[in-house]
């Protein structure tokens, strides 16, 4: 007599599988004798009019940088025709203050391994940026509960792409035990990526196993990381996020000095698909 409810909660448990993406969906980089070996877990194809908030949270959230202050709110992010869109403005009311949209998939969905892919179209960086990254589940992010132990195995941000320089390359990399210094780590690289910000979209993915780090650009292998200490073994989730930056040495550009955006023009980043798998060991 138990049986019936439990089948209709089964029936009605919501799927973070996007009936929208298809059936066949594999990863770009997959060969024909690998693709039935990896199983769609999560997936968002941004077809709707609204971000899923069964699956991310619009951020609402303030990052003060030397010169300027960067906001995120719901304005900022969009979806529509196909794409979720991340805007860049400068504040009406407020001086120095620019507006740049994050939305990220924690306590929605995180995984530990798996392969994660989103086909995404980079905003040309002059003084903003576009990323696609993962940050730890757990309390404590990269150091949790204030223990640094040297290693990225307890936690790590996982920077899959971060589109900050506007020749044809962006930077990859992690950091853990925390950001404050002298306890924080980093292992950053800029990887080569052709046609960047000449064509419109790009696939970029991101394989992680117990044992190595792979990054891809459209389907391309272009970093591993395969040292013990500098994989996470944790569940982390997704986010994609903007920002803005004034003097600085990391992004091309300064907003101050970016006449677009000095006059009114909003900058726009935007994601296609975000399908993330799981490998399926028992197929080989």
């Amino acid at each position: 007599m138990f049986l019936l409810p439990i089948l209709c909660l089964l029936q009605t448990a919501p799927t973070l599988v996007d009936p929208k993406t298809p059936t066949q969906a594999r990863p770009v980089l997959s060969s024909p004798d690998d693709k039935a070996r990896w199983n769609l877990i999560f997936s968002d194809e941004f077809n709707d009019t609204a971000i899923d908030p069964a699956k991310w949270t619009v951020e609402t959230t303030s990052r003060k940088r030397p010169d300027i202050m960067v906001k995120a709110d719901a304005q900022q992010v969009e979806e529509k025709d196909g794409n979720a869109y991340i805007y860049y403005r400068k504040s009406k009311t407020e001086d120095n203050t620019y507006f740049a949209g994050r939305f990220n998939s924690k306590g929605h969905f995180s995984t530990t391994y798996g392969y994660l892919e989103a086909r995404m179209h980079l905003v040309k960086p002059d003084g903003y940026q576009v990323a696609f990254w993962m940050m730890p589940a757990q309390e404590g992010l990269t150091a949790p509960k204030g223990v640094t132990d040297g290693t990225a195995n307890d936690g790590a941000e996982i920077d899959i792409i971060e589109g900050n320089k506007a020749g044809e390359q962006y930077s990859t990399g992690l950091h853990w035990d925390g950001y404050a210094k002298p306890a924080h780590k980093a292992n950053g690289a800029m990887v080569k990526a052709p046609g960047l910000h000449t064509q419109e979209y790009h696939t970029i993915g991101f394989e992680w196993s117990p044992t190595v780090l792979k990054f891809y650009y459209d389907g391309k292998l272009v970093r591993t990381i395969d040292k013990p200490t500098l994989i996470p073994q944790v569940p982390h989730h997704i986010i994609f996020s903007g920002s803005c930056f004034g003097v600085n040495d990391w992004v091309t550009g300064n907003v101050l000095l970016n006449t677009f955006i000095q006059e009114g023009g909003t900058a726009k980043a935007y994601i296609d698909y975000v399908r993330v798998f799981k490998r399926d060991e028992s197929t080989r």
